[in-house]
Parts: structure tokens; C-alpha cells; sequence
């Protein structure tokens, strides 16, 4: 199936595959009204409200379908150390997510994420969980993301803070109070194991999540070893640690009619024994200004940084806009500048790189 996808694509080339895309959402019926009534144009800003991007068609009366389809391209410019030149580095890509939703029965519902990518031909299983809920617990057992931070962002170009992402087998259990106060624990069975052991043990994760007003959020999460994100900070130590190193996480939300204001923060709470001293405790923070002038218009400013990270900038900023192309169809453009610091970040030829300044565009289609 990829490989026939994949040739596909190569052969119809950007420019037909972006009509056909277009021509799918121009058909597509309207949109339920509250979605009309969102003053955000961006569909998603999560990675869970990523999932819930597509419009859910009815197959069957327990069975839905939704996809979302984008096509990126980026650009980006990287300056050498001691102005010793620069250069360029391109990606064109296009991703297609399809979700299945059953609910068999009541109180129970089984998902299914797949999603193919044009850079690697192939379709994987984003996420494959069955759930079941009785109000106000719900337990989701599967291959799934863990609550373990949230990973705010409108701009194309994730933020430094994915570095902290992590995707396991697990069972997480959820208390909901009231719709104010969330509480979630996860185990599972982490990616990175002890050196001297070949079962790798169990981990787990907590996370929390407060509205005190209904424009105020605030959340808080740890996880057991930080080793375990998809980031594999212990790759070229075959995922094999000394210690486990825990994980924390925190955000805060505020949101107007207006603008949106959210700020994270990620990172180690013990040194990595394994790395040098000026990269072995990995944070990093993002900061970004959402801007609702009028509908069909966004506007996104970030600033955002990074401590002991490899191949990060220490600090980068930059702005995004996001315009309403049709009624499921958006496109965005954003440019960021970032500064490297010492010999964290380095080039093929392990030149040390002091800056990159990044343009990106990405066109989401929702059906």
C-alpha cells in the first residue's frame, strides 16, 4: 500500500496532487456550527486536537472516519561558526493521518491513527488504543501518547520542547472532577532499559490539569525516565542508561476572544551520566502569542529557548500566519531565527554552526 501511495504521489507531481486536494475540500459539506463560530483559523494546536482534526463521517452508526492531509515545505539556512559560510538544507513532504473511531458499545470506544509520510513511503500506526469510561474514570490501554506535556504551538515548525514527546504501549487512567481538575497515571514499559538487565521494567508517568477559570489553565506532568521519548536522547548508547533520569513538564494557558497566551517549559530533573557536562541535563521553554485580528486570519509570534540540548538552538524567535483557504482548508507561513551557543550543534563535517534562520509553509486539508 505505501509503495503504490508513494509512486503515486511521485508521479502526479506537487502541482496536480495539491488540485486534486483542493478540489476534495472545495466538495466537502459545511462545516458543523461550532466550528464556524471558532475565531482560531489553525486546526490544531496539539497533538491531540490533531487528532481530532478531520470532520468524523458517519460510516456506520458506531463506526466514524476523519483524515487530514498537509503538504510542507521548508527552507533552511544555516550560518557557520567564525563566519566560516553557510548553507542550505530543503524538505518538501506531504503527510495523509486517517482515524477510525468505534464504539461498539456504550461507555467504550477502540481508535485507530494511521498515518503515511511522502519521507519515508510508508503508513504506521500513529496510535491503536481501546478505552472504556465510566464517568468521571476512563482507562485507555494501547499504543498511545503519554500526558506528559502538551506541546503548544501554531507555527509549522514544532517547538524545541518536542525533544520531551513520548509514544509507548500503555494503560492510563484518568480521573475527570467537574470539568476543572484532571488527574491521569500511565505505565508502561519504557523504550530504555539498565545496561546490566534485559528486561527493561516498568515506568510510569503522572499528569495533572487545572481550570481555575474558565480562561486559565494550568498543568503539570513528570514521567519516570526522560530516555524514553521519541527523541531517543540515548540512541548512540543503544537506549541503555546508567540510572533512569525523570522527566517534568509544565504549561500555562491563557485564553481571550482575541489572543491566546501559552507558555511550557521541559526537561531533565538529574544529569544524564552517560553525556558531557555541558549537555548532560536537557531543558527547554516555548513561548507563544496567538493574534485573532478578524475570521479567517491568524497571527503567531514565538520565542523560545533551550539549555544542554544537542543540535537546538539556545534561542529562537519568529512569527506565523495562518489564513482560511476554504472552510477545511488553511495555509500557513512562518519564518524563525535561532542562535546556536559553543558545541552543541555542529554540521555534517562537524563544523560548530552559530545560526539558522527557517521559512516554512504548510498547506492542512481536513476531510
Amino acid at each position: 500500500m505505501s509503495y503504490r501511495l508513494g509512486r503515486t504521489l511521485q508521479r502526479a507531481g506537487w502541482h496536480r496532487l495539491l488540485s486534486v486536494v483542493l478540489i476534495g475540500a472545495v466538495c466537502m459539506p459545511p462545516a458543523a456550527a461550532e466550528s464556524e463560530e471558532d475565531e482560531s483559523v489553525r486546526l490544531y494546536r496539539t497533538r491531540a486536537e490533531k487528532r481530532e482534526a478531520g470532520l468524523h463521517r458517519q460510516l456506520t452508526p458506531w463506526l466514524s472516519l476523519s483524515g487530514l492531509a498537509e503538504l510542507e515545505w521548508n527552507k533552511d539556512r544555516f550560518s557557520l561558526a567564525d563566519n566560516a559560510g553557510a548553507f542550505d538544507r530543503h524538505d518538501e513532504a506531504m503527510t495523509l493521518q486517517l482515524g477510525l473511531i468505534a464504539t461498539p458499545l456504550e461507555n467504550t470506544q477502540a481508535e485507530l491513527i494511521l498515518e503515511y509520510d511522502t519521507d519515508t513511503d510508508s503508513v504506521k500506526a500513529e496510535e491503536f488504543t481501546a478505552a472504556v469510561e465510566f464517568d468521571p474514570w476512563e482507562l485507555v490501554v494501547g499504543k498511545q501518547y503519554l500526558p506528559f506535556g502538551e506541546y503548544f504551538s501554531r507555527f509549522v515548525t514544532g517547538p524545541i520542547i518536542e525533544f520531551g514527546e513520548t509514544r509507548e504501549t500503555a494503560a492510563t487512567l484518568s480521573y475527570d472532577f467537574s470539568d476543572r481538575l484532571d488527574f491521569s497515571l500511565s505505565l508502561y514499559e519504557g523504550a530504555a532499559g539498565e545496561w546490566d538487565r534485559n528486561n527493561r521494567g516498568l515506568d510510569w508517568g503522572v499528569a495533572m490539569e487545572a481550570w481555575p477559570r474558565r480562561n486559565l489553565a494550568l498543568g503539570f506532568s513528570y514521567l519516570t525516565d526522560l530516555a524514553d521519548a521519541d527523541s531517543r536522547l540515548l540512541a548512540d548508547h543503544d537506549n541503555r542508561f546508567i540510572r533512569k533520569v525523570p522527566g517534568v513538564s509544565g504549561y500555562l494557558l491563557w485564553i481571550d476572544e482575541r489572543f491566546e497566551l501559552t507558555f511550557e517549559a521541559l526537561g531533565a530533573t538529574q544529569s544524564f551520566a552517560e553525556f558531557d557536562a555541558d549537555r548532560d541535563r536537557p531543558w527547554a521553554w516555548n513561548i507563544e502569542l496567538g493574534i485573532f485580528p478578524h475570521r479567517g486570519f491568524d497571527l503567531a509570534l514565538r520565542i523560545e529557548g533551550s539549555r544542554e540540548l544537542e543540535d537546538e538552538p539556545y534561542r529562537q524567535y519568529g512569527a506565523a500566519v495562518t489564513i482560511l483557504v476554504h472552510r477545511y482548508v488553511t495555509l500557513t507561513a512562518e519564518y524563525l531565527h535561532g542562535r546556536y551557543r559553543g558545541d552543541l550543534a555542529r554540521d555534517d563535517d562537524d563544523n560548530p554552526l552559530d545560526g539558522v534562520d527557517r521559512f516554512g509553509a504548510q498547506l492542512s486539508i481536513a476531510f
